[in-house]
């Protein structure tokens, strides 16, 4: 009982941490300049990873 827990205070505290990440990568992502290379479903930026669908 203990270890699911344990388990579940370490999951709440992961999703935290992910959200803080999440905005992190938002805010770098928004104020990149980006230099996106592009596939024939995709294009990505370089620099921040930010990637946008061509495909509709």
């Amino acid at each position: 009982m203990n270890e699911a827990l344990r388990l579940r205070a370490e999951i709440a505290r992961l999703e935290v941490d992910l959200e803080s990440l999440r905005r992190q990568l938002f805010h770098l992502q928004k104020e990149c300049a980006h230099e996106f290379v592009e596939t024939s479903l995709a294009r990505t930026c370089s620099k921040c990873l930010q990637t946008e669908s061509l495909y509709y």
